[in-house]
């Protein structure tokens, strides 16, 4: 699978040839499963999404040498950090509400490696899952559709409410390193909650963008319009005005309840 970006597609290569030196034949498949995968890549504003699945626990010490192998390579020059997760194939078919990882690597923060073991679980992976499943692209390995299981949906809404609240509660601090660190929240909270809204009418999964122009199809709100394309505009490259603060929490409380309500 070419990325239709040369640089990122190079690290694409080095990313999976590590994975088959450190795993080996347990490796059963590398999966892109975000923006990259959706065609909504921006140079220096998207991460680089990366799940690969494993026939077998791996011990810890195999563990964080393939972590550290993964985080020492160097990152596209354009810009996009790597955020991957190791898991077995059990872990992705036990359809838990917080699935266990071998190994996670984020080069955007420290620490750049965590070990699974030393964690209950992330919720995130829910949500990874069935992205990789509904929208996501084989590196190597079978099909996504033939390997990630259908998701819950009750878990998954849980799984985009926690996503939320952990963006609220942040702020602005989880994107220190990022361009502009308040505008990069603020963008994340837009877009992902559309991406919500869009799931809850639609049941449809994909990238934040195409959350947002879904959402502005269909709300002719002038505010809301607005708000939806402040987020765009930074995710593009642009510099937009600061929206009010009360608009986002607002925007962000509203999706919040519809995913409340939505749980059975």
């Amino acid at each position: 699978m070419q990325s239709g970006h040369p640089e990122v597609q190079s690290y694409l290569d080095q990313v999976v040839s590590t994975l088959t030196i450190h795993v080996g034949s347990e490796l059963i498949g590398v999966y892109l499963h975000g923006s990259l995968a959706m065609g909504a890549f921006h140079p220096g504003r998207s991460d680089v999404d990366i799940l690969a699945v494993c026939a077998e626990p791996l011990h810890r010490e195999p563990r964080m040498v393939l972590g550290e192998a993964l985080a020492v390579i160097p990152t596209p020059p354009s810009g996009g950090d790597l955020e991957f997760s190791l898991v077995t194939e059990a872990s992705m078919r036990a359809r838990s509400a917080a699935p266990s990882f071998e190994v996670h690597v984020n080069t955007h923060e420290e620490p750049f490696v965590v070990d699974g073991s030393d964690r209950p679980g992330d919720q995130d992976l829910v949500i990874h899952f069935a992205m990789a499943r509904a929208r996501g692209r084989a590196l190597i390995g079978p099909e996504p559709r033939d390997l990630f299981p259908e998701p819950v949906r009750d878990s998954l809404i849980q799984a985009f409410l926690g996503d939320i609240q952990w963006a609220k509660e942040e702020g602005a601090a989880a994107w220190e390193g990022h361009d502009m660190p308040e505008l990069a929240s603020m963008a994340y909270q837009v877009l992902n909650a559309a991406r919500c809204w869009r799931y809850l009418e639609s049941g449809e999964l994909g990238s934040k963008v195409e959350g947002a122009a879904w959402l502005e199809r269909r709300d002719p709100d002038p505010d809301t319009r607005a708000l939806l394309d402040a987020a765009l505009s930074y995710q593009r490259g642009g510099i937009p005005n600061q929206p009010d603060e009360r608009t986002v929490s607002g925007f962000v409380e509203r999706v919040e309840a519809m995913l409340r309500s939505a749980v059975s």
